[in-house]
């Protein structure tokens, strides 16, 4: 029998390589991962990978993203799926958790040559208020993309109809769009759907009023201070985004070019694999059930 373990990116890609080292080879699992290129492929690989053999068995892990943490949740049910969602926004979300950035940051500081990481934080309280600080300058972002998933949701549900919309460019100066470019974008392409579509004319959620009145709502949501003392803002946010705003906050410190997301992303599943113990930093964990999973076979 072969087990397959497909998931988003590509061969050798973060996605690959963290669930190669946490839950393959922490488990000493025989199981061949199989990326396949982004979300929309998973389904197709992995249909392909158990076409082969009756005998070959293929699971499949993608990311959240925007999607309700419920939904994400329930894939997880039954150990005899084939098919689940992670319940972070993505992999990055379990390379940022305050105790694996707080392993790099006490790597840096003993670093030769880089001053700069003395003043890191360096304590995992201390390493969370950082990174509650870079979140925050994204919560209006978050809160728009939050909105965009549900109106899509909303409008494939209503038939054979896209919502696109663009992501709206960054203002001068900034790394995202601001609210007001948000919610232009937001009901240009929901007035356009309701021209084009008389089914999606009727759904009041696309009328311009009442995407205001969401996106403020979503807005005030997550903006509450218990979004991110709890932690959530680091399940629920886009962590490609966080993991960007923590490579321009260490640059602004002094840190090199080199200090991008890729190289981040590297170093950070390094600590994670050197202090990764199931159960410990994630509850629920879904390193260790995935590892139940593919263990049965």
């Amino acid at each position: 029998m072969g087990v397959h373990l497909v998931c988003e990116g590509f061969r050798q890609g973060l996605d690959e390589r963290v669930l190669d080292a946490v839950v393959i080879q922490y488990h000493n699992l025989p199981v061949l991962t199989s990326p396949s290129g982004g979300s929309s492929g998973l389904g197709a690989v992995r249909a392909y990978l158990e076409s082969r053999s009756h005998n070959d068995v293929a699971v499949a892990v993608e990311d959240r993203n925007h999607r309700p943490l419920a939904g994400a949740a329930a894939t997880w049910t039954s150990t005899a799926g084939r098919s689940f969602i992670w319940r972070r926004h993505e992999i990055e979300n379990y390379l940022l958790h305050p105790r694996v950035v707080l392993e790099l940051f006490n790597l840096l500081r003993t670093t030769p040559g880089l001053p700069w990481a003395a003043g890191l934080p360096a304590t995992e309280p201390d390493v969370d208020a950082l990174l509650q600080s870079l979140a925050v300058r994204l919560l209006d972002d978050h809160a728009a993309e939050v909105l965009r998933d549900e109106i899509v949701r909303l409008t494939n549900a209503a038939g054979s109809v896209r919502f696109g919309g663009r992501r709206p460019a960054p203002l001068a100066g900034t790394h995202g769009p601001g609210q007001p470019q948000w919610l232009a974008a937001l009901q240009a392409e929901a007035a356009r759907l309701c021209q084009t579509c008389t089914a999606v004319a009727s759904l009041q959620p696309l009328q311009s009023v009442q995407i205001t009145a969401r996106y403020t709502t979503l807005v005030a949501q997550y903006h509450q201070q218990t979004f991110l003392t709890t932690g959530d803002y680091l399940r629920d946010m886009g962590g490609h985004e966080l993991l960007a705003a923590l490579s321009r906050h260490l640059r602004t410190l002094g840190a090199g070019a080199r200090f991008d997301e890729q190289f981040l992303g590297d170093e950070l599943l390094r600590q994670l694999g050197k202090i990764y113990v199931p159960n410990t930093l994630f509850q629920p964990d879904d390193f260790d059930e995935l590892a139940t999973i593919l263990g049965q076979y």
